[in-house]
């Protein structure tokens, strides 16, 4: 399964997987059977990463937008 449109921060794909946990039980939490591809959720990853390792957030425009 892969969802669709409108996951573009971290916090919107811990909503799904935690959604798919509560449905569908830990057997579903696999990169086999569950996977986000969107190219706004991975630059929204990077800059939470560097959130972490910095203590402040890059802006947007610091990642590519393709």
């Amino acid at each position: 399964m892969k969802p669709a449109g409108g996951i573009r921060t971290s916090k919107q794909s811990l909503h799904y997987l935690a959604m798919l946990k509560e449905t569908l039980g830990d057997d579903w939490l696999t990169p086999d059977l569950f996977r986000f591809g969107a190219s706004s959720l991975l630059n929204d990853v990077l800059m939470q990463i560097t959130k972490l390792r910095t203590g402040a957030y890059q802006s947007a425009d610091y990642y590519t937008l393709d």
